[in-house]
């Protein structure tokens, strides 16, 4: 029997996974419930631990096995893998099966072994590693070549891939655990400061979602529940763009900062192509209304936002599934 052929995007609020003949087969919050004790088991995993966000008693804790790209919780992980290829009928073939993974910017070593003992336990015995930046290129249809060099910047909720590579690797680049989950965490405590509002992290992404924007005058609006911090009673307000604009904008400043820095860093030659080319945006970062006008002011050259770019990373490893060539060229050689 065959094995499947699978990427995995195993990032720290969604995993994604692509089977080669099949597409994206899955898309689920990499989360589990967990109870806890000396004998803890996971309840649920992916949508339905989700579901159980805010909403469980003190047995049970919501937990994300990954953290800022990388892992934390190595049984925890196990057990969302585990589950996820059940999910998706995985064929691990004879001998086991082998999927190619994306891992952050400069992962080292250490990374890659905790990584394969993680995979091997879940029913995947070898794997081949790229790095995510590399990924989101191939996935936004970005041709890469020893001559062609592109400037990505792969927004994450637990970590951002800042890079300029090129068929050869990364040429100068970084990741950093600044991620969309801050914007939730900020919205948090903004709501309480400003408002006197304590909302949960579900409303704060929904928020986000809804009406986050970076544009100065967009009239977005949305009513928030949550409970007063004064009285204790459930309260509802009702905010608009400009009322969250400073927090989202806070974030995608300390992004653009690092950005430039890797930009600064780069050969005359490779800054120039770049310039012309402009950069390209990937990751649920680059879903936020107004962020090509507003980079566009910050960087001065094209910015390119990805068409689906919370799907990139994965898409950009199903294409290189299907094309041996390339992935011998752009992995990880971990000796």
């Amino acid at each position: 029997m065959a094995a499947d052929k699978i990427a995995i995007d195993f990032g720290s609020a969604q995993t994604k996974i692509y089977k080669l003949g099949y597409g994206m087969v899955l898309s689920e919050p990499t989360l589990a419930a967990v109870t806890a004790g000396e004998k803890s088991s996971v309840r649920a995993v992916g949508k339905e631990a989700k579901k159980l966000v805010g909403k469980t008693a003190e047995k049970t804790k919501i937990v994300s096995p990954v953290s800022g790209g990388e892992i934390v919780s190595d049984k925890v992980a196990v057990s969302i893998l585990d589950e996820f290829l059940k999910k998706i009928e995985y064929k691990s073939g004879f001998g086991g099966g082998k999927a190619l993974v994306s891992v952050p910017c400069g992962a080292d070593g250490n990374f890659l072994k905790r990584y394969e003992a993680v995979l091997a336990d879940a029913g995947i015995a070898t794997a081949d590693f790229v790095y995510a930046p590399i990924l989101a290129a191939i996935g936004q249809d970005l041709t890469l070549t020893e001559f062609s060099p592109y400037f990505i910047i792969d927004m994450g909720a637990g970590a951002t891939d800042i890079a300029a590579v090129s068929m050869e690797g990364v040429i100068a680049g970084v990741s950093v655990s600044a991620g969309l989950n801050k914007v939730d965490s900020a919205l948090i405590d903004f709501i309480a400061e400003e408002y006197g509002l304590q909302i949960g992290i579900l409303t704060a992404e929904k928020l986000k979602i809804q009406i986050g924007s970076l544009m100065e005058n967009d009239t977005l609006s949305a009513v928030v529940n949550g409970r007063d911090l004064t009285t204790g009673k459930p309260r509802s307000i009702s905010l608009s763009s400009k009322n969250i604009r400073k927090v989202l904008c806070d974030f995608y400043d300390t992004v653009a900062d690092i950005a430039l820095k890797v930009l600064a860093k780069l050969p005359p030659e490779v800054s120039a192509e770049i310039r012309h080319a402009g950069i390209y945006l990937s990751g649920g970062g680059a879903k936020i209304y107004g962020l090509e006008e507003y980079y566009l002011k910050k960087f001065g050259m094209p910015v390119n936002v990805a068409a689906n770019p919370d799907m990139c990373v994965a898409f950009g490893g199903g294409i290189a599934l299907g094309n041996p060539d390339m992935l011998k060229k752009i992995k990880i050689k971990n000796d």
